[in-house]
């Protein structure tokens, strides 16, 4: 039967930056891992705690999120399988910057900064694979903030274009099904747009063929009708 430490490393080999360790080190940090459950709605981390572990999401989903000065949840992304949450404490040591919480039943397997920061010191090119990790962050952040600025078309059509590329699987006749079941809040959080003008906005990609809604499953019927409303061309 296989043992905690067994799982553990075979996640650390598959579903991370940190396959490419030595075995020697990956033995070190699967004995020193745990595995922690929880329960959709229930806190990941919580913005200003301190970062003293990344987690690697093995099952389920997460959402990171801010709250601002008026109350507002501003969605950030949505991870799943194979994801981590808290690369940057891991390489600073600092508070946590971002809320995140399970949207369905989720298993992380949690690394401690004591444990993972002098692996990733001693491995340069696997220290190079938590900074392009870092990077896409970024980028995706930076396409976000472009997009606020954008008419609401262009923005939720954009922002469900990420989703697709993020969380996409592809279904029949090509078909793209986004792989998060989503309530209009949480994808108006996520979009920057009231849960009116989404309901409204989605209405409109329905109608006129780019998308099938059914209940909280959005599938992307055409894609490229829905990159022309995102570049304003439409």
């Amino acid at each position: 039967m296989a043992t905690g430490s067994d799982r553990a490393r075979d996640a650390l080999r598959a579903l991370t930056f940190l396959g490419g360790l030595p075995e020697s080190m990956i033995d070190q940090l699967a004995a020193r891992a745990h595995f922690k459950r929880y329960k959709k709605g229930e806190t990941i981390v919580t913005r200003g705690h301190d970062g003293d572990s990344l987690m690697i999401l093995l099952t389920g989903r997460a959402k990171i999120s801010n709250i601002t000065s008026d109350a507002r949840e501003i969605i950030l992304n949505f991870l799943g399988k194979g994801d981590v949450i808290g690369e940057i404490a891991i390489l600073d040591g600092a508070p946590r910057t971002a809320d995140a919480f399970a949207i369905d039943d989720t298993e992380a397997l949690v690394l401690y900064r004591r444990d993972l920061l002098p692996a990733l010191l001693g491995n340069p090119d696997t220290m190079l694979e938590l900074i392009k990790i870092l990077c896409e962050k970024l980028r995706a952040a930076s396409a976000v903030v472009e997009e606020n600025s954008l008419p609401m078309a262009a923005r939720a059509a954009a922002g469900l274009l990420r989703l697709a590329d993020q969380h996409g699987r592809v279904v029949k006749d090509g078909r793209t099904l986004i792989d998060l079941k989503l309530s209009q809040r949480d994808l108006g959080s996520y979009l920057g747009l009231s849960r009116e003008n989404v309901s409204r906005q989605l209405g409109l990609f329905r109608d006129i063929g780019i998308l099938r809604i059914d209940g909280s499953e959005i599938v992307i019927l055409d894609r490229d009708g829905l990159r022309r409303y995102s570049d304003g061309s439409a």
